[in-house]
């Protein structure tokens, strides 16, 4: 279900805008490193009580949005659910995130007691858009 095209955005060191639900409905945005597995799930990371991680326990519905850092007319918008969280491994999954994104083999670890969690998302549409930057460089006004 997973393009090359969403593959290539998701293997980049692209941020992702993950959108969970509120209690009274309302959506709440972080942006997140992001990551996939060889399933076609999203792979996000997050520490167990943080706010998204509550709100998925009461709500499995998210939405993800991906922007290529290179070329910002090149996104993903996904919708999906999770399908499980997992504590085994976060921790191995989060330093390799870290490695990804800001090229650390280990993330500092802020708080020794925090757990981390792997947030397995599985998408249910995909809405994919590509306009060659080269389209609105050097245009004239």
């Amino acid at each position: 279900m997973l393009s090359k095209e969403v593959l290539g955005l998701l293997a980049g060191k692209n941020f992702a805008s993950l959108a969970t639900i509120m209690p009274d409905g309302t959506p709440h945005v972080t942006h997140v490193w992001i990551d996939h597995d060889l399933e076609n799930h999203i792979l996000i990371n997050t520490a167990i009580g943080r706010l998204k991680e509550r709100n998925i326990r009461r709500n499995n519905k998210v939405a993800i949005s991906i922007i290529n850092n290179s070329n910002p007319y090149e996104t993903a918008s996904i919708m999906g659910v999770v399908v499980d969280t997992a504590t085994k491994g976060a921790q191995e999954h989060f330093n390799k995130l870290s490695k990804k994104y800001i090229n650390l083999e280990k993330y500092p670890i802020s708080n020794p007691r925090e757990e981390r969690a792997i947030l397995r998302i599985k998408p249910n549409k995909i809405f994919y858009v590509s306009i060659p930057l080269s389209r609105y460089m050097n245009r004239q006004e």
